[in-house]
């Protein structure tokens, strides 16, 4: 009993950092989409632009690492594709970014990050959870 305990905390130690980490699921109350965040993470105040836009986002900080889920209600129909953005250096940081529009709203998955943490798990997770319900807009 006593080796497979041992075995098992091993596992556990030994596991890879985001799956060792709280993460909650997110969504937005119409079902638009669902993500997961690393715990902990904030959802600071709305900012609204002078033309109307809304913008808010869910934020996860450390000092090596950022991830935001953003959400843009702009106030016309945005014509841009979904994309991706794997890699965009800015010196000693990475920025990774996805983009999903649909009619006036768009979202953004983005990871800020030192170019060593590329391809860390966590960045990952993060990217990968992104999920959207585009008939219910």
């Amino acid at each position: 009993m006593r080796s497979v305990v041992g075995a098992l905390l091993g596992l556990i130690v030994g596991a890879d950092a985001a799956w060792a980490q709280v993460w909650l699921s997110v969504a937005d109350s119409e079902g638009r989409f669902r993500l997961e965040m690393p715990v902990p993470f904030d959802l600071p105040p709305a900012q609204v632009a002078p033309d109307g836009t809304v913008t808010f986002a869910y934020v996860h900080e450390t000092p090596e690492l950022a991830l935001r889920f953003e959400v843009v209600d702009g106030s016309e129909a945005m014509q841009a594709p979904t994309m991706l953005v794997n890699r965009v250096g800015e010196r000693e940081r990475m920025v990774q970014m996805q983009a999903h529009v649909v009619g006036r709203r768009t979202y953004r998955a983005v990871a800020i990050f030192p170019p060593e943490l590329e391809g860390d798990a966590t960045i990952l997770r993060f990217m990968q959870s992104v999920r959207y319900n585009d008939a219910v807009d």
